[in-house]
């Protein structure tokens, strides 16, 4: 998503590509956890994505921007801060 609350092309193509499909009438096996819910509500709408946003979502991603550098301990600190700037 930009700042617009957009959702670009690279998004779409990257969550489309990398999750599994929804049938039509048919209930996900899966839900993708996002921190805000309207941009939950905004992919769920553009591309049919099940989205949730929770206190538990919030939590698990705020432990993973915590510990970002220790799961990826070979990213040099220039591209950490890169990497971290773009998931928030």
């Amino acid at each position: 998503m930009d700042c617009a609350g957009i959702m670009t092309d690279e998004l779409r193509n990257f969550l489309e590509l990398n999750l599994p499909k929804v049938k039509e009438g048919k209930k996900a096996k899966y839900s993708l956890g996002v921190m805000e819910p309207k941009v939950g509500s905004h992919i769920s709408e553009a591309t049919g994505i099940p989205c949730q946003s929770n206190e538990f979502v919030q939590e698990l991603l705020r432990g993973v921007r915590l510990h970002f550098n220790q799961f990826v301990g070979q990213l040099k600190v220039m591209n950490l801060l890169l990497s971290l700037t773009s998931i928030l």
